[in-house]
């Protein structure tokens, strides 16, 4: 069965050194894009996270959100420049507004830029990765897990607008026969009708030729049978697990067919029938765009 895009997963670890929780969401997306969101400055662990989702995740949007409360996390630095900034900024405003309330160097610290985290050396960070890896691999896991489950849902509902697809088409080409028919009789009466005002004639065999020309143009025999063979494509896609790419690529050929046998129908009720076969196809547009 395809794998959804949507899924989430967390874990969590604690030793005398360290605890840390993890949270993974993740959400569609055309390629695979890693969001990781790490309370300290350790571009090697957010490197060893970006890879570790790459070995889980193929496509789709992922944020990583991890929290560390560790003991060898190193200090912090003011700026002092930005400080001054805000503070000077602030003071104006203060009296421009008349504000009564005093500036409070706890809130300035909490402005962007006014603290900056000391980084930490890289084999200190390998050091941290050794006990971070296991619970990033079990919350990637879990959010897989979920993204599986998710995708086992939607191929059931694809399934099932499948078979609604398929049902539609026959009674199309069921009825198509019969409408070519009727199309032919009232062709040929406005024709005759358009000669006789205008005082013409036409010999038969023009005539035949004529109403079988424009009842080929109506016809949607061939586009009922690529709708056919392309929903049998979808289908055994759907079955072989295929990427929600290809099943993306293979809906939007059967819109186009069932496009063409919109524009092509006069029948008012096979018009209506093509209404619903576009609106399944529509749904399953809607639904393989969350798929990985």
């Amino acid at each position: 069965m395809p794998t959804s895009m949507t899924g989430f997963g967390q874990a969590d670890y604690t030793d005398d050194e360290l605890s840390a929780d993890v949270v993974v969401r993740t959400v569609n997306g055309r390629h695979l894009k890693t969001r990781v969101h790490l309370g300290l400055q350790m571009p090697a662990v957010d490197e060893h996270i970006r890879t570790l989702v790459g070995k889980f995740i193929q496509r789709g949007t992922v944020d990583v959100f991890v929290r560390i409360d560790w003991s060898g996390a190193g200090s912090v630095a003011f700026n002092e420049r930005v400080i001054q900034s805000y503070v000077q900024a602030l003071e104006k405003l203060r009296h421009q507004l008349d504000l009564l309330s005093e500036i409070r160097i706890d809130q300035v610290a909490q402005l962007p830029g006014a603290v900056e985290a000391e980084g930490v050396p890289n084999e200190v960070a390998d050091h941290v990765w050794g006990k971070l890896e296991p619970v990033v691999t079990e919350a990637l896991k879990e959010t897989v897990a979920m993204r599986a489950s998710e995708g086992r849902a939607l191929a059931g509902d694809l399934q099932k607008n499948c078979a609604a697809i398929r049902d539609a088409t026959a009674i199309l080409e069921n009825r198509r026969a019969e409408s070519i028919e009727e199309f032919k009789a009232r062709l040929e009466k406005r024709l005759g009708a358009a000669l006789e005002k205008a005082a013409l004639s036409l010999d038969e065999d023009t005539l035949a030729r004529e109403v079988v020309l424009q009842t080929e143009r109506s016809d949607i025999a061939e586009e009922i049978a690529r709708l056919k063979s392309h929903l049998a494509h979808f289908e055994a896609a759907l079955d072989e697990e295929a990427s929600g790419r290809k099943l993306d690529f293979i809906a939007q050929e059967m819109h186009r067919e069932a496009n063409t046998i919109s524009a092509k129908l006069t029948d008012p009720e096979m018009s209506e029938k093509a209404i619903d076969l576009r609106e399944k196809i529509d749904r399953i547009r809607e639904q393989v765009a969350n798929l990985e």
